[in-house]
């Protein structure tokens, strides 16, 4: 019987691997929103200062979506969220090209308003939570 807790025990330590976020990002953030263009939400974060050499913004996690992101300028990243374009019409065959949501496994479990930012730190793969998140119109 004393087995079978110690081999349930390592099980559960075994498979309790939760992820941990960062508490604060190295450089201070100004700003962090998301804007619908057409098919595209762009998320955009805000640097105070330019990001130094020794940090890589590597993904970001959205909306069970997950996209790279990318410097536009040196205090600004933004990652692009592309959902594919549907054709509707009264006549099913000429909605022909028309694919099936493709379910993936999510690797963090996020509400609508949350994301996390994956990147590197000399080298150490680590992750930041955005929390209420809001959406700015693109005008």
């Amino acid at each position: 019987m004393k087995s079978y807790s110690i081999i349930v025990l390592l099980i559960l330590l075994g498979c309790a691997s939760k992820e941990t976020f960062q508490t604060q990002f190295p450089i201070s953030i100004s700003d962090y929103f998301y804007q619908i263009k057409g098919n595209q939400t762009h998320f955009v974060i805000e640097f105070q200062q330019s990001i130094s050499e020794d940090i890589k913004l590597e993904k970001l996690y959205f909306r069970n979506q997950t996209a790279a992101i990318k410097m536009i300028s040196g205090k600004k990243a933004e990652a692009i969220f592309i959902k594919p374009d549907l054709i509707l019409d009264a006549n099913p065959e000429n909605e022909y090209g028309n694919l099936p949501p493709i379910p993936q496994k999510q690797r963090f479990q996020l509400n609508s308003n949350e994301a996390v930012l994956e990147f590197t730190q000399n080298g150490k793969i680590k992750h930041y939570k955005f929390t209420n998140i809001t959406e700015k119109s693109n005008k």
